[in-house]
């Protein structure tokens, strides 16, 4: 029995790269489930011609919360116990799910109560790895490490961590949603894991600079930067975020402005972060009101 659903988030999608990694995917053995929070219909009929795909057009941008939510209530409907999240800009091999597969079941073996299992993440705009969260965290076999959070694509998450854990916050739209629904996993005793067995390219951010020639900094666009201040301020309020992380962040966000100002459109990133910082204080949510 095929118990794998694969739900994919897309936002005005590259056709090329959807249909690169359905058939990554194996389109005709897996259940593929395409939530798409683009405003206008916007995939080809070509990429829709087999009946293991389902395409779900949301008809706004709901945000990745909403989507990957709408994704895991669509997937529990088809008996499918396995999920695997993927945004749309990621990159795998072909026997990614078989691999992951396999390390989820070794994993399971070491540990109960698996909420996710995430692979190794490569940037793909510089090969390094983004491994910070296995660095912090604590090895415990070859290839299989705690973490206190993943990022959400490519993760395998179980039917049971889902029923037992909850679903995304939809207030938060976008951004810290995989790492507070991690925070919230660990709260309730399960158990976030990572693999390096296994790879994935993803494109963080969307641009890499350099401090100096000592660290290497993610940028995203100027317009996320609202919800990266927004929800900063907002996980502050939460309970589920450990004190050390906010301790973290209460140094680190503000001296990342300072960073931000001087990057390409300086300007316009401090509207946005200064428009987050203000519906963040006043505890604001959804999507940006402008």
């Amino acid at each position: 029995m095929n118990r794998v659903a694969v739900i994919i988030v897309l936002y005005y999608p590259d056709v090329s790269k959807i249909n690169k990694m359905i058939d990554s995917l194996g389109k005709k053995q897996r259940e593929i489930l395409l939530v798409d929070n683009t405003p206008e219909l916007h995939l080809e009929s070509d990429v829709l011609c087999n009946n293991n795909i389902h395409y779900y057009h949301l008809g706004d941008n709901k945000g990745i919360a909403f989507a990957q939510n709408y994704g895991f209530i669509k997937a529990i409907g088809l008996g499918k116990p396995l999920f695997f999240t993927f945004d749309q800009d990621s990159c795998i091999s072909k026997d990614y799910i078989s691999s992951m597969l396999k390390e989820y079941e070794y994993a399971c073996s070491l540990r109960s109560n698996i909420a996710a299992l995430g692979p190794t993440i490569i940037n793909e705009r510089n090969g390094k790895k983004y491994d910070r969260e296995i660095k912090l965290g604590s090895q415990i076999s070859e290839t299989i490490h705690d973490v206190e959070s993943i990022i959400s694509s490519g993760a395998l998450i179980p039917l049971e961590a889902i029923i037992n854990i909850g679903l995304n916050k939809v207030s938060w739209f976008i951004d810290l949603i995989d790492i507070e629904w991690s925070f919230r996993a660990r709260k309730e005793g399960w158990n976030i894991l990572v693999t390096d067995k296994v790879l994935i390219s993803h494109n963080i951010g969307s641009k890499d600079i350099n401090i100096m020639g000592i660290k290497t900094f993610t940028v995203c666009s100027p317009f996320r930067l609202y919800y990266v201040y927004r929800n900063w301020l907002l996980a502050l309020r939460e309970p589920v975020f450990p004190l050390r992380y906010k301790l973290k962040k209460l140094i680190t966000m503000p001296v990342r402005i300072i960073i931000y100002a001087f990057c390409e459109r300086g300007g316009q990133r401090l509207n946005y972060i200064f428009k987050g910082i203000k519906d963040g204080l006043l505890g604001r949510k959804g999507s940006f009101k402008g």
